[in-house]
């Protein structure tokens, strides 16, 4: 797969539930489509009932029949929904029959598309921002830069955060991480660019061994060797995030100035620091890399990604790492 980062996207895929498009994401991606002078393309997926051809017996039609039926009302129902000013939007919009998040990723793949952007779907009976089953698959296969709204997400950014792993010593393939990082930092400078949003560049560290630091040290000065070893280890994560950021505001030099960005230390857990911040500094976007265990083993967060994006409720942007292939065939 071609190497993929916001600056580069020329084909944009918006997916929407045919039952329900969402005309705030198909605005989102309408105007970002602009910016960035990108083909934007609407796809919605229908998952039909497994006696699909008993029901359309029963209506007097047959299967093809009733594909074309449900496909007339559906375009008529975006029609509706879209109004004038997204009115050229209907002629942008992909219908497929089959499971959800394999079509869609069967779609990215087969039509070269750089991003893909929809609303979180709806948990029923399920409060909070807890991602369904299309997403979550989604997150953990979508080859491409995959952006998932929240249905009150704002139109416009803000407060843009960026999560990194500067952990480069524990990770399995570190060059693989660095080109993750610039990916992230990357996107986030494109997106922010457009609505002037502050970039927040947010690394979660800890200690691991300041328990057996003070175990194993004498009983006269154990808390002080553990403090001593604290500090050490904060000290290496800020001068880690330092460079990342320092060299990050080269790349991101452009003719209008350099991109601002914030670094942010905080000790803790990813699964617990980065809503922590999302809540804390009101992010309206939080940036941060997926893999999956179909992906490159080892690397980044895994599971913890999925823990973090159902503990937001701010919009996501999830970035797989250079080299990931997706499991799904074409």
């Amino acid at each position: 797969m071609t190497d993929v980062s916001l600056p580069k996207v020329r084909n944009l895929l918006a997916v929407c539930a045919a039952d329900r498009p969402d005309s705030k994401l198909l605005a989102q991606a309408s105007a970002l489509a602009q910016v960035w002078e990108a083909e934007l393309t609407v796809l919605t997926v229908i998952d039909p009932p497994s006696d699909i051809e008993q029901v359309a017996l029963e209506a007097g039609m047959s299967k093809s029949g009733a594909a074309d039926r449900l496909s007339q009302e559906i375009r008529a129902g975006f029609r509706d929904v879209l109004g004038p000013s997204l009115a050229d939007l209907t002629e942008r919009v992909e219908i497929r029959f089959g499971k959800p998040f394999l079509e869609i990723i069967r779609f990215v793949r087969t039509h070269n598309i750089d991003l893909v952007m929809k609303t979180a779907e709806p948990l029923d009976g399920l409060a909070g921002p807890l991602l369904g089953s299309t997403d979550q698959h989604l997150l953990r296969k979508c080859p491409c830069p995959l952006w998932i709204r929240r249905p009150d997400s704002p139109l416009s950014l803000k407060t843009v955060i960026a999560a990194v792993d500067i952990d480069d010593g524990l990770a399995a393939e570190p060059e693989t991480l660095a080109g993750l990082n610039r990916r992230l930092l990357e996107s986030a400078a494109d997106l922010a660019r457009i609505d002037g949003a502050d970039i927040h560049v947010l690394h979660a560290w800890d200690a691991p061994a300041e328990g057996l630091v003070r175990m194993w040290s004498g009983s006269a000065d154990r808390d002080q060797a553990a403090a001593r070893y604290v500090g050490q280890v904060e000290t290496s994560h800020w001068q880690a995030l330092r460079d990342l950021v320092g060299n990050a505001r080269s790349w991101l030099h452009t003719p209008a100035g350099p991109v601002a960005l914030r670094p942010h230390l905080v000790r803790g857990e990813p699964a617990t620091v980065i809503p922590r911040e999302v809540d804390a500094l009101g992010a309206d976007l939080l940036v941060m890399g997926t893999v999956a265990r179909t992906g490159i083993p080892g690397l980044l967060i895994g599971n913890t990604a999925e823990d973090i994006l159902n503990s937001v409720d701010c919009a996501i942007l999830t970035i797989k790492p250079p080299g990931f292939v997706s499991p799904i065939e074409i």
